[in-house]
């Protein structure tokens, strides 16, 4: 079966589309900035229409470079970054606000109030009915798997709302929509299915992960009106077809991702126990826990990797004379299987090295930071603690500043930089050890994929910190094919063996530290945690 794949990929600096073959081989992509804008301070927003309009010139670049029609797209696929949220007219499809996007810690305030609110009622309740009920913290944690935090959607629709009082008004009224980044495209795509997968949904604190469904109680403590959220579908449904006009024939949109779970099911991680790590502008590792969600005890994150619809199958493997006999269907109803991870999000990994490049003017190009600090040995005792948007997981502290120190006289540019990679090695780490509490399952690889996976020092001092082997395909955009995987088996233009075939080991880095060298590396930089956290 002949075809390709447009993937989608709308991250948080740039909008991409690549194609995929029939043997799920990227053959052409094209690629355009998006600007954040930071207008106060813990604000990050994104100019809506800017994503929509770079995502669907990249999709229009890729198909002309490749010199093909789009009569030859079997299907599109959609990847985005998650958490970041749009919120449109439903009638018009304009964007009524920026885009709020998920670095923004404009509400941390308001999660911190909300958090103490609900846990005075409690108290209040127990000591009133003699009842120990759950504060918000942990009744967000038993029903969404996330954290109250920031950094999920769900604060940020309130906040707009809020703030906006015509907005309030409207959403009452069921005249506004608002979604995640793939909601957006969606929109914008078909011209108006308002529509969300199920793994950009399971990030936006208002989603029932166990029920599969939008949760009305968690809607209710937010404010937010239940009819201006979209419809959930799972991550291989049918999301719509692209509007007449907008290419020569209408592509069907057949498979959503959010980009960390694009990136597990990409990497081949679907077994329970397997894990990968995404380095990006922060950095994301996920572990496949399998059909059942657990949660966290060590401020990790449960979510949702994927809902698929599984083929039909004979029933118990039996001949066909045997099912006869039986009086069983012949075919065993199609199952939309839900497939969970545990989940460590770290948000400054790549955004450590833009800073180097960007505020300080260390160096002209992201690359050049391997060579930098490949002129020093060590870091000499210097630590950069990336705390620009607080701490990710597992510390969940938006209170913390960044810093650096161990600098002395002799500290230079190089000794900076190699702490700055180090930094993502140590928080990773950080990530791995929580994770390695709440699985049954012992990491034995960690895959890898992202931008940053291309630094050999970083990867190598990475293995050496986990202790484990880290594994770095040849194609490190692995965000992008995950999705256009799940697209062409809900096609049937790639199978399982396609699956296997597309995943192929670049180069493995087997871990050469000692026991003594690792212990320093890893005491240096749980005392630089400790020192932030005291000065608070």
């Amino acid at each position: 079966m002949a075809g390709y794949i447009l993937a989608l990929d709308q991250g948080t600096t740039s909008s991409r589309a690549i194609l995929y073959d029939d043997h799920a081989r990227p053959i052409k992509m094209a690629q355009q900035p998006t600007t954040l804008q930071t207008p106060k301070a813990g604000f990050v927003e994104q100019d809506a229409q800017q994503i929509w309009q770079t995502q669907i010139s990249c999709a229009h670049d890729v198909i002309n470079q490749a010199g093909l029609l789009a009569t030859d797209v079997t299907s599109i696929a959609i990847t985005n970054q998650r958490e970041s949220i749009v919120m449109w007219d439903k009638q018009t499809g304009k964007p009524l606000a920026p885009a709020i996007i998920w670095q923004d810690r404009r509400t941390a305030n308001y999660c911190k109030t909300l958090a103490a609110e609900s846990a005075t009622n409690s108290m209040d309740d127990s000591v009133h009915q003699g009842a120990d009920s759950a504060n918000m913290a942990d009744e967000v944690q038993r029903i969404t798997g996330l954290r109250l935090d920031p950094y999920f959607s769900a604060s940020k629709i309130a906040w707009l709302l809020e703030n906006n009082p015509k907005l309030s008004v409207r959403a009452s009224k069921g005249e506004i929509a608002v979604g995640t980044i793939d909601s957006w495209l969606i929109y914008k795509l078909t011209g108006g299915e308002h529509v969300i997968d199920v793994t950009n949904a399971s990030r936006t604190l208002l989603f029932d992960i166990h029920k599969l469904a939008w949760s009305e109680t968690l809607c209710d403590r937010f404010a937010i009106p239940m009819t201006i959220l979209p419809k959930v579908l799972p991550s291989d449904g049918d999301f719509g077809k692209t509007k007449k006009g907008l290419f020569a024939k209408q592509i069907p949109i057949q498979a959503v991702l959010g980009d960390q779970q694009a990136a597990l099911f990409g990497q081949g991680c679907l077994d329970a126990g397997m894990a990968k790590n995404t380095y990006g502008t922060g950095c994301f590792m996920l572990m496949n826990i399998g059909q059942q969600p657990k949660l966290s005890e060590h401020k990790l994150l449960t979510t949702i990797a994927w809902q698929r619809k599984i083929s039909p199958t004979r029933p118990d493997n039996l001949s066909f004379d045997q099912i006869l006999q039986s009086g069983k269907r012949m075919l065993q109803p199609p199952k939309k299987e839900v497939t969970y991870a545990l989940e460590g999000s770290v948000f400054m990994a790549g955004a450590i090295i833009q800073w180097l490049r960007d505020n300080l003017d260390m160096i002209q190009q992201s690359s050049d930071v391997e060579d930098l600090a490949r002129q020093v040995d060590s870091s000499e005792g210097v630590v950069l603690l990336p705390a620009f948007t607080g701490l990710g997981a597992p510390y969940w502290r938006s209170d913390i500043s960044a810093s650096i120190t161990g600098m002395s006289r002799g500290t230079t540019k190089a000794h900076i930089a190699r702490a700055a990679l180090e930094a993502v090695a140590y928080q990773t780490y950080d990530v791995l050890i929580a994770m390695q509490k709440d699985s049954p399952h012992p990491l034995t690889e960690l895959r890898v994929d992202g931008g940053a996976a291309n630094n050999d020092l970083l990867m190598q001092f990475q293995a050496d910190l986990l202790d484990v082997p880290v594994l770095r395909p040849r194609d490190t955009e692995i965000t992008a094919k995950g999705a256009a995987l799940l697209a062409g088996l809900k096609t049937g233009l790639y199978d399982e063996s396609t699956m296997k075939a597309s995943w192929q080991v670049d180069r493995i880095f087997e871990p050469s530290m000692s026991i003594d060298a690792r212990e320093q590396h890893l005491d240096k930089w749980q005392r630089a945690i400790a020192r932030s956290l005291m000065q608070i």
